[in-house]
């Protein structure tokens, strides 16, 4: 079975979305940890250097950002960081 046939097969299909499978790219995989690596180090860039008072403005903490940048690589900071930000600007 060639790759275009394998494509048009359900089989196929869910073995190309699912991770971890035979069909799993690892140059994707290594692109998609590259660019976590860089957002991380943006936000540690961009975040590190304020202040409590500062972060508070847009519903964050030091610890917020040293969390999220600190996760594991297969979860997005950035997306730690929007959760962390509503969970506590629901509060108010």
């Amino acid at each position: 079975m060639t790759k275009h046939n394998m494509k048009q097969t359900t089989l196929g299909r869910t073995t190309l979305r699912v991770p971890g499978t035979f069909f799993d790219h690892p140059l994707e995989h290594l692109l998609a940890l590259v660019h976590e690596w860089w957002t991380r180090r943006n936000i540690e860039r961009s975040l590190g250097h304020l202040s409590n008072f500062h972060l508070r403005d847009v519903g964050l903490t030091k610890a917020d950002v040293e969390a999220a940048c600190a996760d594991s690589f297969d979860r997005s900071a950035s997306r730690a960081l929007k959760s962390a930000a509503q969970n506590r600007t629901s509060n108010w």
